[in-house]
């Protein structure tokens, strides 16, 4: 922990001017781009190429690039890693798209490959590197084709064949990558040659070294595996490697355990020398100074400390350095205002809302309007709904604006107590809703969700008509929005939502019918959403799981026991299901009937399941319930507990379940169904029946007579305690053999 915080100290030291990074678009128009999307991809382009930004702030700004799934971005992309006069940004580009590669490899576009191969031949070492790792983990199975043809080619140049030969070496276990590299040993170049041998050292369990012969006989004979033999075989290897130097490994561990402890010290050490050379209070005095030099970047630098303190410490701008920060709302540089909007938008300070919304009332840059819009919907004050709603009815404000407004207006629209605000913001958002234009479906989206907090009845006819749009980010808030004022008049549609592609659609679709539904088909679609081998999404299927609980739990016992079966293809959440009811009913105390017939189907699905260890108490408690009423249904369910305490491990219960059991059997019958279910038991002994646990149960069996049990029963323990290879009693009556 010491590490990770000296080494995030120094970096904020020794770093520059770092931008904060907006938070990828989604669903823009790649034909058509939005404004606020152009404008994100230039905050992008000038953080990336920003020549005082630290490496992590790059990577950020890179990451978030990557995360626009348009062709502005994409292009982008390319240009940089074709253009970047920088070296250093170049690199970057190339470490997050490796990174991408492996974490999220459908950010990773096919149009990167050229320029990455591209930079296989730069000047810089390090950047031919870092080339080589992004091609290495980039999706598909085409690329090592390519990679050998130019590691091969005498006309591309010796830095770039050697760098793809490293970008071949990276994945050495894979079958179509050793292909290539045996290949280029009939190259007959000594530098490739060694490149080469190289990079396919760890692909044998034995040095090869520099025998050619022996590599072309190792693969002679690994070529002709199937797919599934070699990767058995790479698995193979790996586990005998592991295996091999486990021991080699700990040693290593424990001597970097104590050089990392070492140097946790001594960066402790330089930690207190660098940042707590001032007490807390001279500390405090010097953000204050830093927050009001006339000098920009000493107050960008201030910010940044900021910022640091919170993401790494938690520590919030208070007291005089908050006050210190406040007028930075009104600086000159656009981007130091958002800045400063970024660091207060968690804080829930009268003063700070204050003086953000002071801040709106005279800002005119849009983009940074944009980020207090976003930044009072987090800090979820009612002080914000009057300027909220007047963004929204201005006819003239920028739809980017008027977005944000109805995004934030929809989190904190539950703060509308008064009659005169809320049906100010049901007509601000009326009237700017009929005058959306055609194809703004972001703004459309937005103003629904604000609709759907906001959840007057009035707005029924939009929610009605949005919910038969096409477009997911339409349909969630349209579905949300029904939900809140219990509109069922969409029902049939909510119930088609509900299997709709897109998951958020799904999960408000089925969130929907939680609120609205009640009927058969209401269940059925849950049902469906219940089961993951047709829903994939844990988010739906939890959903679904509360919705069909809680629709059910409205109808009559009879009816709830009903709905258990329609849970057959589900046993674990029949199990749960039922284990929920059962409980529920135990605490009311009603229905006793209802309550027994629960559990008797409760310890039946677990018994099916082999969970006799679950299903033993209830079948026991059945047992009893129905024992004390003198219920001849007793003895049944007495032979059931009997069976899951015997199969149960350990088997400590089953004696005492059959003295119970003994106590109330009134006849010989009954006395010889008893002893036929522990025959059957006894029968079902295999190998890989636990003998211990066997022969303590019938230690314990022994103690009962054949009065309580029926006759046979010591024969019966004497023929299973041979198989046992245990001697009998010497007062056994068995028959010899």
């Amino acid at each position: 922990m010491y590490l990770a915080f000296a080494c995030a100290w120094l970096a904020l030291t020794a770093g520059g001017v770092a931008q904060q990074a907006p938070p990828p678009a989604t669903e823009l128009d790649a034909a058509e781009p939005t404004a606020e999307h152009l404008a994100q991809i230039g905050n992008c382009r000038a953080g990336i190429l920003d020549v005082n930004a630290r490496p992590e702030d790059r990577r950020r700004w890179i990451d978030t690039l990557l995360a626009f799934d348009t062709p502005h971005a994409k292009a982008l992309v390319v240009e940089l890693l074709q253009t970047a006069e920088s070296s250093a940004v170049r690199q970057s580009l190339c470490e997050v798209i490796a990174e991408q590669g492996r974490k999220s490899p459908h950010r990773v576009d096919a149009g990167y490959v050229d320029p990455l191969v591209d930079l296989l031949g730069a000047e810089s070492r390090e950047l031919r590197a870092a080339a080589a790792r992004a091609l290495a983990d980039y999706p598909g199975r085409q690329l090592p084709a390519r990679l050998g043809a130019i590691a091969a080619s005498r006309e591309e140049p010796l830095v770039k064949r050697l760098a793809a030969i490293d970008a071949l070496a990276a994945k050495v276990n894979r079958r179509e990558v050793v292909h290539e590299l045996m290949a280029l040993l009939e190259v007959g170049e000594l530098d490739i040659t060694q490149q080469v041998l190289r990079a396919l050292e760890p692909a044998t369990r034995e040095p090869y070294g520099e025998d050619i012969g022996r590599w072309r006989e190792w693969w002679s004979a690994k070529a002709q595996l199937s797919e599934e033999e070699w990767l058995a075989d790479r698995l193979e290897m790996y586990l005998d490697r592991y295996h091999e130097r486990s021991e080699e490994y700990t040693a290593l561990q424990e001597v970097t355990r104590q050089r990392v402890d070492a140097l946790a010290a001594r960066l402790i050490t330089l930690q207190r020398e660098v940042f707590r050379g001032l007490t807390a209070e001279q500390r405090e005095q010097r953000l204050v100074e830093w927050l009001g030099d006339p000098v920009t970047e000493v107050r960008q630098s201030a910010l940044q400390i900021l910022q640091a303190r919170i993401a790494d410490e938690g520590i919030g701008p208070e007291g005089a350095v908050l006050a210190a920060l406040l007028p930075l709302l009104d600086d000159k540089p656009a981007d130091m205002r958002r800045e400063v909007v970024v660091i207060v938008q968690n804080l829930n300070d009268p003063a700070v809302i204050q003086a953000v919304l002071a801040q709106l009332a005279r800002e005119r840059d849009p983009v940074t309007r944009h980020a207090i819009f976003r930044a009072i919907g987090k800090m979820g004050s009612a002080a914000a709904l009057p300027a909220l709603i007047g963004e929204i009815q201005t006819p003239d404000s920028p739809a980017a604006c008027v977005r944000e407004a109805a995004l934030s207006l929809g989190q904190i629209a539950d703060k509308l107590d008064d009659d005169t605000q809320r049906q100010n913001a049901v007509a601000a958002l009326r009237s700017r809703y009929q005058r959306i234009q055609d194809g703004d479906t972001l703004l459309r989206a937005a103003l629904l969700s604000a609709m759907a907090g906001v959840a007057d009845g009035s707005f029924a006819p939009e929610f009605q008509e949005a919910v038969e749009a096409t477009e997911a980010v339409i349909l969630r808030p349209a579905i949300r929005g029904l939900a809140t004022i219990g509109d069922r008049s969409k029902l049939p549609r909510i119930r088609a939502l509900s299997a709709d592609a897109d998951p958020l659609v799904r999960l408000a679709a089925t969130d929907a019918l939680a609120e609205l539904g009640g009927e058969d088909a209401d269940l059925e679609s849950l049902l469906t959403r219940l089961n993951p081998a047709i829903e994939a999404n844990d988010l739906v299927r939890e959903a679904a799981w509360r919705a069909f609980c809680s629709m059910v739990a409205k109808r009559p016992v009879a009816e709830q026991i009903k709905a258990a079966e329609r849970l057959r293809d589900m046993p674990d959440l029949k199990v749960n299901f039922l284990a929920e009811l059962s409980n529920r009913l135990s605490i009311t105390g009603g229905n006793g009937n209802g309550a027994e017939t629960v559990r008797d189907r409760l310890a039946t699905v677990l018994v099916s399941q082999q969970k006799y260890d679950a299903a033993a108490p209830h079948l026991r408690e059945l047992f009893e319930f129905r024992a004390e009423r003198d219920d001849p249904r007793a003895f049944d369910v007495g032979l059931r507990w009997l069976e899951a305490a015997l199969h149960n491990h350990p088997q400590q219960a089953a004696h005492e379940t059959l003295l119970r059991l003994s106590s109330v059997a009134r006849s010989p019958e009954q006395r010889s169904r008893i002893f036929e279910t522990v025959e059957t038991f006894f029968d079902s002994m295999n190998a890989t029946t636990e003998i211990e646990a066997m022969e303590r149960l019938l230690v314990d069996l022994r103690s009962l007579s054949d009065d309580a049990v029926g006759e046979g029963w010591t024969p019966l323990l004497d023929r299973v305690a041979s198989r046992l290879g245990q001697p009998a009693p010497e007062n056994s009556d068995a028959p010899p053999g």
